[in-house]
């Protein structure tokens, strides 16, 4: 084709498309694409769209580099369906160009058809195109906005069904038209049953109804917020207390449009805080009943803060002085080690306590206070020790009467040892006595008992009141050496010590029953041993114990009835010991052993007497003896850090029991 008639052919478009004046009139641009020579021609409008200051032809792929290269394929692919021969299919599409001279990007929408010829094939494709920049750039912003929107949306929505606060928004007619989760979840319902409702009909009691409406009101005419407090009962958490504001939401006329909501359940808040009023009345009335005072020191700042009660001991006129006054304060000998401790404090680590006690001097009496302080350091973000505080008391009187008991321990302990001295001038004394009573007063004793006896060896001299005197005196010598013998006994139980041994007590009682054989022989007595423990203690005091039980248990019988005596062994633990029964030593574990017989017994009430000295339950007519026995058994069972005690029913028997710690 050339130029002449490339030029006729573009003059001629606007006849062949049949536009005319209407081309004109809508700033459309005629273009056309060869098919066979896949050359483009346009007219000056359509060339402008695509930034060409001059020429009406150029090659296709020529005009394709002037597209974006975003939308380049879909531009080939949508001229090839609409150019086959199969679909003979229209065109609209809209896609951006880059200006070839101006590199100006625009947005144009060209609208065309295909052409065949007689024999069906396609050979030409033309149309118009127009500019359409300024609306695609409108629709993009207008795309922002309502995807800016949408986000908003989004996230107030995530915001309001997320958060444990209740928002909710009412129309000027007091019904809600928004509510958020966690509202509806008060409530029990659905947004399909709430939106809409009135408080009422929510089911809001009619005075907490009409009191939220009044306050809608009073929003809407003074056009600014109101907060309250209320409490309402939740649908799972029962009654709650909740804090509320009512704010306006006012439209671009100043008007009130609706009133939005939010609420949030302060019950935890509520009962925390009275727990802390109520710690805080506690903690303010230990201080007054303990007459304690507070202080506190700002580290950075040399100050000191201080209760009215720690002012009065230091007679300061104000509560607030800096650290060198408040030391000045401080007794001489006390001040330096006071003043390095503060200094000190800023480098104690986080959990230790300060502990101090110092004089103290009033400011115009001279007066003079021993104060204990106590106090902790407090730290800022950066672990520096910005403060010191604590609590202080006057502990004078305390410190005085310490001093005063200490002197009266002091003379108390002098006076024990002069105690514990004439105790063992008594016990030497006592030993002086038991040599004299076994020496001096037994001789004499022994002489009379002999002179008795040689005396009743001639009785044919004697008148038969003679012969009674002289019986009736051997009898008083024997009974007086018996109780000698016996006194002097429990003289050196009481005094001595037993032995740390161990001591097999089955030994024990093997030998006390061969010592008493002629008693257990003339009385007929049938007597049984259980295995018994091994014990620490002494073999002489042990054997004193069984033996003294054993004769009583012998001697205490019955005269018509055979004398049966058992001895019993077993472990108990200490919660096991008869309420009557305090051990000397403490133990976990205990040795019982029961001396059990068959005898005539005794009332228990009399059961505490007949283990002191000389107690008798009955005549010496009856039963021999001196009362000292169950003494000596006391003591021995005292002595190995254990106890005794009995159980009886008249004429039934007795139970003689002894406790002594396992070792």
């Amino acid at each position: 084709m050339n130029n002449e008639e490339h030029s006729n052919s573009v003059k001629s478009l606007p006849e062949q498309l049949d536009l005319g004046f209407a081309l004109e009139v809508t700033q459309l641009g005629v273009w056309e694409l060869n098919l066979r020579s896949k050359y483009v021609l346009w007219d000056d409008r359509c060339r402008a769209l695509f930034g060409l200051s001059s020429g009406n032809s150029l090659s296709y792929e020529q005009a394709l580099s002037y597209i974006h290269p975003d939308d380049v394929e879909r531009v080939r692919t949508a001229v090839q369906r609409a150019t086959d021969p199969a679909v003979n299919g229209s065109y609209d599409e809209t896609y951006r160009t880059i200006g070839a001279d101006d590199g100006k990007l625009r947005w144009v929408r060209f609208y065309g058809r295909a052409y065949s010829s007689e024999e069906g094939d396609v050979y030409r494709f033309a149309g118009v195109a127009h500019e359409v920049t300024d609306q695609k750039m409108a629709e993009q912003r207008e795309d922002a906005v309502r995807d800016h929107a949408a986000r908003q949306q989004r996230i107030l929505e995530t915001i309001s069904s997320t958060t444990p606060d209740l928002m909710y928004v009412f129309d000027l007619n007091y019904r809600f038209t928004y509510a958020n989760q966690a509202l509806l979840n008060m409530w029990g319902a659905t947004w399909e049953d709430s939106i809409g409702k009135s408080l009422l009909e929510i089911g809001y009691e009619p005075w907490h109804a009409e009191m939220h409406e009044r306050e809608i009101d009073q929003v809407v005419a003074t056009r600014k917020s109101i907060r309250g407090e209320v409490s309402f009962v939740h649908a799972s958490l029962g009654r709650r207390i909740y804090d509320y504001v009512f704010s306006p939401v006012v439209n671009e006329n100043g008007e009130v449009e609706a009133i939005a909501g939010t609420t949030r359940d302060v019950t935890d808040l509520i009962v925390a805080r009275q727990a802390l009023e109520e710690n805080q009345a506690a903690l303010s009335t230990a201080i007054e009943v303990a007459e304690l005072g507070t202080w506190a020191v700002d580290i950075a700042h040399k100050t000191c803060t201080l209760s009215q009660r720690v002012a009065d001991w230091l007679g300061l006129d104000t509560t607030t002085i800096d650290l060198e006054s408040f030391l000045a304060r401080i007794g001489e000998s006390d001040r330096e080690r006071i003043r390095k401790s503060f200094s000190e404090s800023g480098h104690l680590r986080p959990g230790t306590h300060y502990d101090e006690t110092y004089i103290v001097d009033h400011a115009t009496d001279g007066r003079h206070r021993i104060i204990h302080a106590m106090g902790r350091v407090y730290f800022d973000k950066e672990g520096r020790a910005v403060k010191l505080e604590g609590s202080a008391q006057d502990i004078t009187t305390e410190r005085l009467m310490t001093q005063l008991l200490e002197q009266q321990v002091q003379q108390r302990t002098l006076e024990l040892e002069r105690v514990n001295e004439s105790l063992l001038r008594s016990n030497d004394n006592l030993r002086n006595f038991a040599y004299v009573a076994s020496h001096d007063l037994q001789e004499p004793l022994r002489k009379i008992q002999q002179f008795g006896n040689l005396l009743i060896s001639r009785q044919t001299t004697f008148s038969d009141n003679e012969l009674s005197y002289v019986k009736r005196m051997h009898s008083a010598a024997g009974r007086m050496s018996v109780l000698i013998d016996d006194l002097l006994n429990f003289a050196s139980v009481s005094m001595q010590q037993p032995a740390n041994e161990p001591v097999d007590t089955n030994q024990v009682v093997e030998n006390v029953l061969s010592t008493l054989e002629v008693a257990i022989v003339e009385a007929n007595a049938d007597i049984r041993v259980e295995p018994l423990p091994e014990i620490s203690g002494s073999v002489s005091q042990l054997t004193q114990l069984f033996q003294n039980l054993i004769g009583n248990a012998i001697k205490f019988r019955k005269s018509s009835v055979r004398p049966e005596i058992r001895i019993t062994a077993q472990t108990v633990d200490a919660g096991q010991l008869p309420a009557a029964v305090s051990p000397v030593e403490s133990a976990v574990y205990y040795h019982r052993i029961d001396v059990i017989d068959n005898g005539i017994g005794f009332d228990e009430k009399y059961r505490d007497r007949i283990f002191q000295v000389f107690q008798r339950l009955h005549g010496k007519s009856e039963f021999a003896g001196t009362g000292i026995g169950l003494a000596i058994c006391e003591r021995v069972a005292a002595n190995h850090g254990g106890a005794i005690t009995a159980s009886s029913i008249p004429d039934k028997g007795s139970t003689f029991s002894i406790f002594l710690p396992v070792r």
